[in-house]
Formats: structure tokens, C-alpha cells, sequence
């Protein structure tokens, strides 16, 4: 980590300036964060709008438990920022609906920033801003349709993800709102210092303010949060709690506060509340439990008698910064009492109430008999079991008699409990099993695909009702699995049969696949080593070929590094080799199996190069993409070999983004996968005077009507694309979270179907995203969860 950030908080409500901003934390790795979070530091900056009261811990438990659950988070970093987004989206949803019958209601707007070296990944939920200044350019990152409308509204998060670098000099400024009057100081090609640009933006309006200003300088990754004490104190709870931001260092540097954050109890600007003057209350008149005058934190801003309150703002919606509702006079002297409706009488079916009737009768005979017997025992058993030294008659105690009492009907009710439970919701379940006959029967005569997903989505529900009171049975499965195949065929899904390809989990964080014809490659996110996997001998899965070796060292007189993408070469090339490998400085790296690996350079760009992120190969030209420097260098290949410089791809524009994750190539057209799961496409013309045609975003194109309504490409987390080979070209791409591949037609990008593992015990892959995926020569689908790989043969 080789540069520092100073984040300096604008905070004021109004008119008083606060140095402590709620929500606002930055952090370092813990000692135990999760495996690829190591190396990862995080700024969380959260912002409440709504009307429900909250909490200063309240407020900060949301933003503390988004940033534990990304260090805890192993993998991909979006796939950590997204963890984090979730678990503050499903707090604030859950304290929405818990408060939901007072009609309030809380909306997070999030700002992540995960930094790793000098890379910075964004992740904004929410209408949130963001502002890049370099030195000699400014970008403004807002895209409002796809970060939504902010956390906690519903269980979709809503996620836009961007990504930049940081080198000294440059600047943040993230907020929600902004005066008006900011445009000036933001489009400012000198602002100044730091605490000058903070002091004109305080400045150039009254507003209340919101935003926090971040500073990257060279030092050695430390965080520095200015003005304020890191109100997030505790982390995990199962591993040590990451290091703070620390205040700058001075002559001496202080032991870290660790006391809790003072509660900021904060009213907007349109409730200034003035002096309370203390008055004794009649006692006849003070609400219950209010028995001493409240007092308020110091942080509230109060009016001074005879000022004027000032005049409404109107936010739009407004920002709740943990609002705090002070009784009126009158509604303290009265408590208002809750009319609750009374409970409705639930209505049992007339078989039910029989049955219960029945079963009591039972009970109180077997009580009589019981008595009655017990009786009799009572007057038998000592004429029966007479002593044998005194002859005298066997008497039982009272406590024994007791006992006998209370056994017995235990037993009885225990019995009955038993049989009941076992046999008595037969009847409902008969019901619930017949109603979900007939509304398949019913289904089987629509036409319609909507009324069709419809009716067979609630066959599933009826037998959700039938198996909850029961059990599972052979009727209520075939069913299930009726309905299911009938909605996969709706919605164009084909499922497909995985299996296990190795024997024991290779335990391995898998960044990317090939497949060859006879091996499969995967890569080690965390080494950068290639590792290579050939059939077992028994036909049963895949084996690790130990003869081969791909990984990062010293070659020849050329360093390689980890790398960063693979891809297998046609059988027929010059290097001899499987697999080609790149790291992110534009090595390359030939592989084969029982030889020593061969590293070649790519001769650089003029522009030199940021990071290579990702490559791929099409008619014998290497496209090599540059994310942080927004480029795609294109090599002509000879025989195998890339020796010449490379083409700028997009002539005279440069894209505007740098979240280009991966790419691949069809024909004259690039298409690029970004963070944010949309595709942007560029098709590059071979006349020199004819420019080349860009689509940002390209639309895909569902051609499932049973989806009306639904928008699934909304819903999809695609983190990697690949192109089929002849005859049946198709762009895939990956959905991570559904463990899902999208195939789409290359020029009209409309969908052709969905693969899926089959669902239910059949199904060997456990929950959680996939990793990485391929797609071998002779249709085989290779998909990559939790460290092990799954495939599945006869791909359609």
C-alpha cells in the first residue's frame, strides 16, 4: 500500500458545525480477514433519509456490520462489496417493516470504496455522488437508474460499480445532495489545498451539509480520518477487529480513543428546537414514566432567545441524521391509549370439532376406568401379596398412589398426542393434495405463458401448505416436479446434471478456467499459478498433472508476476504449449506439461502500461485489456508469436468508465463486460475514414413472454463472458449468484436460454456464487463454486 488517505468530513446541521459524521468509518485489514481481503482497505460512508427514529449505535451498526461482513467475505472484491451492500440493505429492511404499522421508514444511501494498492473499487446503492479530481481531470460517477433508489425499500440491493486510480495528489468528494453553489468550487481546476477546498465548500452555502472530502498522498496505506474519532470500535466478533483510521500524527501520537461514540442526537434545519425553560409540572399532569425533565445532548442546535427560527428547507426526501420526537404538552398530560381489535374466533371444520370431542370423551372414560381400577388394586393386591415374615396384608403409600395417578394418564395423552400428530391432519393434507391436482389439471388448458407461470407458481405454493403440515410424500414430489419443469420450459432453462471433478476439494480460490481437449485449466487467484487437471484413469472426474508447471518466477532474464487470465492455444503453434498466460505488467507466459515454462514480453503501448486485467485471442490477433487505463491494445499475431506494437482499439475515444472486468471479441465487434453486469459493445471498421460505432449499454433482449413483469436481467450478477466456438456461436455469460449461464445470439443479443444445475439431492454443488466457469471443446460446462469444480457433459 503506497498511498495514504486523509478524509476530512463536512458535517453540519444547522448551522453548527459537527466534527463526528454518523455513518462514516475507514478501516485496514484485521489480522484475520478473510482470504483476498488482505490487502483490502475500506471507507463506508452511509447516509438515512425517511422519517423513523434513530439511534446514534443504530445508525452506526449498520455501517459496522457492512464492513465486517466485508472482511469476512472471501473472493472477488465486488463480490465483498456486494455482501456488505446486503447485509445493511437487509437491517434496514427488517427495521422497516418492523416499524412499518407507525408508518416510518428508513432509506440507506451507500458509498463503499474498497481500496487495494492504488486501485479504488466503488460501490454506490442509492442516488449517491462521487467525484474524481486528478490532476488534470475531473469525473463525476452518478448513475441513479442502476444504483436505485437506496437500502432497506426491498430485498433486491441495488448496486453501480465503478472503479478508478488513485496516485498522489488526487481527491474524492462523496456525498448525496450538494447546494447548488458547490458547482463552482467542484469544477475549480486549482482548489487549493485540502483544508482549502474543505473551507469553500463550508463556505459557499448556509445549507445543511452532508459529504466527506478525501485526500491521496504517498505514505504506506494509512488511513487518516480527521476531526473525529473511527466510531466503529468493534469488528467481528469471531476474529480480531480491524485496524482503525488513525487521527494524523502530531509530535506524540495518542492511544486510539476507545469509547463508544458520543450519541449525536441531530435535527434538520426546519426543527430548530428553542430553550426549555423548566417549570414544575403538577404531578396530576405528567405522562407516566416522565417523571424528570428531559435532557437533550449538547450536540442539538438550540435557538437563542430572541433569534428567529429559520426558515423550512424542503429535502427532497429529507435527510434523517437520527431524529428525536419531543412530547407536546398536551400529549404528555393524556397517554393516548391503544385500541387493539379484538381477535377473531378462529373457525375449525365441523370433522375437526367431532374428532376433538371424541378425544375428549376418550380421555375422561380412561380417567373413570383408571379410577375405578385403581380401586380394586387397591382392596386385590394385598390379599393377593401378603408379606412373607409377618403376613400382614401390603399397603401402598400415598405418595406411590400418587405417582400411579399421574402416570397413567400421561401416558394416555402422550399416546394420543402421538397418533393424532401421525394420522389426524390427514383429512387437510387429502384437501391441500387435491386442490394442487386440480390446479395442475386446470393449468395443462391455458394457453397463455403468463397465466400458465401463474397457475403452476401456485401449485407450488399449495404444496409448500400440504408438505408444512405433513411430510414430503412420492404424490406431493411428482408434482413438484411437474410444476418445476413446466416454469423451466416457461422461462427457457435447461438443467443440466453436475458432478464433482475432483475426488477431495482442492481448496483453491478460483479466479479463471480454460479447457482444452483432453485437460482443464484453472487459476489460482491467490498464487497466480496455472494449475493443470487431466481425466483419472478410472474415468471418474479429473486428476492435478504434477508434470506441469505454470506459475510465477523468474524465466530466462524475464520476471513474471501472478497471473491474471489464461486461455488455452490451438494445438498447432510454434511455442508448443497448452495454456497462455499474462500478468498484469504484459508477460507472457507458454506452458506446457513436462516442460520448463517460456516467458516472452509484450512490447509495450506508447502510453505504457496500468494494469493488464484480462485477454483474449480471435483470428490470430491478442486483445489485451487495460481497465485502469480505459484501453484495449490489439497485437498482430504471427504463428503464435505477438512481436510488433500494438493498436489503440477505440482510435480517437476513450471509454468512459474503467469498470471493464472482462471482454471477448466476435467478428470486427469488442464486447465488454462491466462491473455492473451491463455490456457495452465498439465495432471496429477497417476504413481508415469511417469511424468506429459504440453502443453503451447494448440491450438484451428477453423473448420469454412468462417474464412480463419481471426483469431478469436486472436481477443477474454477470461476472464473466466467453464465445462458442462453430457451429453454434453464442456469447455466454456467467450469473454468479444463480450458478447460471445466459446464452445470447452474438448480433442481436437475445436470449436463447438459461443453464442451471438440476435442483433438489441430485444437485452436488452447494449454495454460494460460482467463481468462474468453461466451456470445453466437446460441450462440456465447467463451473467452479467454493473451491471445487463441477461439470456437466452433453451442454445442448
Amino acid at each position: 500500500m503506497t498511498i495514504d488517505l486523509t478524509l476530512s468530513p463536512i458535517y453540519r446541521i444547522g448551522g453548527q458545525e459537527i466534527a463526528s459524521l454518523p455513518g462514516l468509518v475507514a478501516l485496514t485489514p484485521p489480522y484475520a480477514a478473510a482470504r483476498g481481503r488482505e490487502k483490502d482497505r475500506l471507507i463506508a460512508y452511509l447516509l438515512l433519509t425517511g422519517n423513523a427514529t434513530f439511534s446514534s449505535s443504530e445508525y452506526m451498526q449498520v455501517v459496522k456490520d457492512a464492513a465486517n461482513a466485508f472482511y469476512q467475505t472471501t473472493g472477488a472484491q465486488t463480490k465483498a462489496l456486494r455482501v456488505a451492500a446486503e447485509s445493511a440493505n437487509k437491517f434496514l429492511l427488517e427495521r422497516n417493516i418492523a416499524t412499518s404499522k407507525n408508518s416510518q421508514y428508513a432509506i440507506g444511501w451507500l458509498t463503499l470504496a474498497a481500496v487495494r494498492e492504488n486501485q479504488c473499487t466503488l460501490a454506490l446503492s442509492g442516488p449517491m455522488h462521487v467525484y474524481w479530481f486528478s490532476h488534470n481531470e475531473t469525473r463525476h460517477i452518478h448513475e441513479p437508474a442502476v444504483s436505485g433508489k437506496g437500502l432497506g425499500a426491498n430485498q433486491t440491493t441495488t448496486i453501480h460499480y465503478s472503479q478508478t486510480s488513485l496516485d498522489a495528489g488526487d481527491r474524492l468528494l462523496f456525498f448525496g445532495r450538494s447546494p447548488d453553489t458547490w458547482k463552482d468550487v467542484i469544477e475549480d481546476r486549482a482548489p487549493g489545498s485540502l483544508d482549502a477546498m474543505r473551507r469553500r465548500l463550508v463556505a459557499n452555502s448556509n445549507a445543511d451539509l452532508n459529504a466527506v472530502l478525501i485526500q491521496a498522498t504517498e505514505g504506506t496505506g494509512v488511513l487518516n480520518l480527521l476531526g473525529t474519532s473511527n466510531p466503529a470500535a468493534e469488528a467481528v466478533p469471531a476474529t480480531p477487529p480491524p485496524q482503525l483510521a488513525q487521527p494524523p500524527a502530531a509530535e506524540s501520537t495518542p492511544a486510539v480513543d476507545s469509547a463508544p461514540l458520543p450519541a449525536h442526537v441531530v435535527q434538520p434545519s426546519a426543527y430548530a428546537i428553542p430553550p426549555q425553560k423548566k417549570e414544575e409540572t403538577p404531578p396530576q399532569q405528567r405522562a407516566p414514566g416522565n417523571t424528570a425533565p428531559r435532557d437533550f445532548p449538547a450536540s442539538i442546535p438550540r435557538l437563542q432567545p430572541g433569534q428567529t427560527p429559520p426558515a423550512p428547507v424542503e429535502p427532497a426526501p429529507p435527510m434523517m441524521e437520527e431524529l428525536v420526537e419531543t412530547p407536546s404538552a398536551e400529549t404528555a398530560a393524556e397517554p393516548i391509549k391503544e385500541q387493539r381489535p379484538r381477535p377473531r374466533r378462529r373457525e375449525y371444520p365441523e370433522w375437526t370439532r367431532q374428532l376433538a370431542k371424541a378425544l375428549a370423551g376418550g380421555i375422561q372414560l380412561i380417567r373413570r376406568v383408571n379410577t375405578v381400577t385403581g380401586e380394586r388394586l387397591k382392596v386385590f393386591l394385598p390379599r393377593l401379596l401378603p408379606t412373607a415374615e409377618t403376613g400382614e396384608a401390603l399397603t401402598l403409600s400415598n405418595f406411590a398412589m400418587a405417582s400411579i395417578a399421574i402416570v397413567i394418564p400421561l401416558i394416555v395423552v402422550v399416546v394420543t398426542v402421538v397418533v393424532w400428530s401421525k394420522y389426524g391432519q390427514n383429512p387437510q393434507y387429502e384437501i391441500y393434495l387435491a386442490q394442487a391436482r386440480e390446479k395442475s389439471a386446470q393449468t395443462a388448458s391455458l394457453t397463455n405463458p403468463i397465466e400458465q407461470r401463474q397457475s403452476w407458481e401456485a401449485v407450488l405454493t399449495i404444496l409448500d401448505s400440504a408438505e408444512g403440515i405433513y411430510h414430503p410424500t412420492s404424490d406431493t414430489i411428482l408434482l413438484r416436479q411437474e410444476a418445476n419443469a413446466k416454469l423451466d420450459e416457461l422461462f427457457g432453462i435447461t438443467r443440466l446434471q453436475f458432478n464433482p471433478a475432483f475426488s477431495s476439494n482442492p481448496g483453491i480460490e478460483i479466479s479463471r478456467m480454460a479447457a482444452g481437449e483432453t485437460a482443464l485449466f484453472v487459476l489460482n487467484a491467490e498464487t497466480g499459478e496455472a494449475l493443470r487437471a487431466q481425466p483419472s484413469p478410472n474415468g471418474r472426474g479429473f486428476q492435478i498433472d504434477t508434470t506441469f508447471t505454470c506459475k510465477p518466477g523468474v524465466y530466462a532474464n524475464y520476471t513474471v508476476g501472478a497471473l491474471v487470465d489464461i486461455m488455452t492455444l490451438p494445438p498447432q503453434n510454434s511455442n508448443r504449449a497448452e495454456l497462455l498466460g499474462i500478468d498484469a505488467t504484459g508477460n507472457l507466459l507458454y506452458c506446457a506439461p513436462g516442460q520448463v515454462a517460456m516467458a516472452i514480453p509484450l512490447p509495450p503501448p506508447d502510453t505504457n502500461w496500468g494494469r493488464v486485467t484480462a485477454f483474449t485471442l480471435s483470428n490470430g490477433n491478442l486483445y489485451v485489456l487495460d481497465a485502469p487505463a480505459r484501453a484495449v491494445w490489439v497485437y498482430n499475431g504471427m504463428d503464435g508469436n505477438f512481436i510488433d506494437r500494438p493498436y489503440f482499439f477505440f482510435r480517437d475515444r476513450t471509454p468512459e468508465k474503467q469498470d471493464v472486468i472482462d471482454l471477448v471479441v466476435f467478428g470486427d465487434d469488442l464486447y465488454m463486460l462491466h462491473a455492473d453486469s451491463h455490456l457495452s459493445s465498439t465495432t471496429y471498421s477497417r476504413i481508415e475514414v469511417q469511424k468506429p460505432r459504440y453502443e453503451d449499454p447494448v440491450p438484451m433482449k428477453n423473448p420469454f413472454p412468462a417474464y412480463e413483469g419481471m426483469d431478469l436481467f436486472t436481477g443477474a450478477n454477470f461476472t464473466q463472458m466467453l464465445v462458442t466456438a462453430l457451429p453454434d456461436q453464442s456469447i455466454l455469460l456467467l450469473d454468479a449468484d444463480s450458478q447460471g449461464v445466459f446464452r445470447f445470439s452474438p448480433n442481436s443479443m437475445e436470449l436463447k436460454n438459461q443453464f442451471r444445475p438440476v435442483t433438489g439431492s441430485a444437485n452436488p454443488i452447494p449454495s454460494g456464487p460460482a467463481g468462474a466457469f468453461a466451456i470445453g471443446l466437446n460441450h462440456v460446462l465447467y463451473l467452479a463454486v467454493n473451491g471445487q469444480v463441477y461439470f456437466a457433459t452433453n451442454m445442448p
